[in-house]
Formats: C-alpha cells, structure tokens, sequence
C-alpha cells in the first residue's frame, strides 16, 4: 500500500473511532436518565448503556490501534453495492419493527444480510437460524422480554 493510502486510511480510523466514541459516551450518558430496571428484570435505561459501553471500548480500541499505526483496516468506500444494500436492507428491517413475526423477520435480515457479505447460502441459513434461535431464548426465556 502506498504512503497516501496509508495516511488516508489512518485518518479515517481516527475519525470514525472518535466519532463512535462520542456516540458510545453519549448513549452511556443519556442512559443514566433512564431506570436500568427492578426485581431482576432490565429497564429501559439497561440495553442503551450496554451498547454505550461495548460502543466506547471497541472505538477506543481502534483509537489506540490507528495511533500505534497498528490498524489494519479492510474497510472500503468502493463496496458501494454492498454498503447500500446493508443500509437498504437494515432501514426496512427498522421499518417493519413493532410489525409481530421477530423470529422470521430477523431471520430473513440475517439470511439477507450474510449474503451482501458474500456469504454462501448454506452459511448464511445456519448462522441466521442459530443466531435468530439465540436472541429469541435469551429474550423471551433469559430476560422474559416479549420481542412480538
């Protein structure tokens, strides 16, 4: 890789790690307003700050990395197709939220998802069946959260 590609892609991780670690100080913080739950069940203030707080240490992570100039990012803007179709894909998965079917309308967004990644099929239907059966027991059984 030459120098510029090199440069270009450093600043590229400082930028996007500084920025998601706003955003996961941000989601830490604001979730603090918010009860983090009672008699052993998770409020509503619970999943943001936990999603701040993995949020912040993996930018954090990269932050250190890029300034170690140890990163090894594979990130690239001329995946266009692949970038819209993810963006695409996930904007109608958030549209359709609150619809009922969680199971089979994250399965579908798995299968569909792997598969911009270029996943194979057979891959892709084992990893969203396995993870769509995962995220259902751990809500609805684990925490006895309703996910319909």
């Amino acid at each position: 890789m030459t120098e510029t590609g090199a440069t270009t892609r450093s600043r590229t991780d400082l930028v996007v790690g500084a920025l998601f670690l706003a955003l996961g100080l941000y989601l830490v913080v604001s979730a603090t307003a918010l009860p983090a739950g009672s008699g052993g069940l998770p409020g509503s203030g619970f999943f943001p700050r936990i999603i701040g707080i993995v949020m912040a240490l993996l930018s954090a992570a990269l932050l250190v990395n890029t300034l170690r100039g140890s990163s090894t990012t594979a990130f690239d803007l001329s995946h266009g197709r692949v970038i819209g179709g993810v963006v695409g894909l996930t904007f109608v998965y958030l549209l359709l939220w609150g619809t009922g079917l969680f199971a089979l309308r994250t399965f579908v967004f798995l299968v569909l998802f792997l598969r911009f990644l270029e996943q194979s099929w057979r891959a892709s239907l084992t990893v969203a069946g396995a993870l769509t059966a995962a995220i259902a027991a751990a809500f609805q059984y684990g925490l006895r959260v309703s996910l319909e």
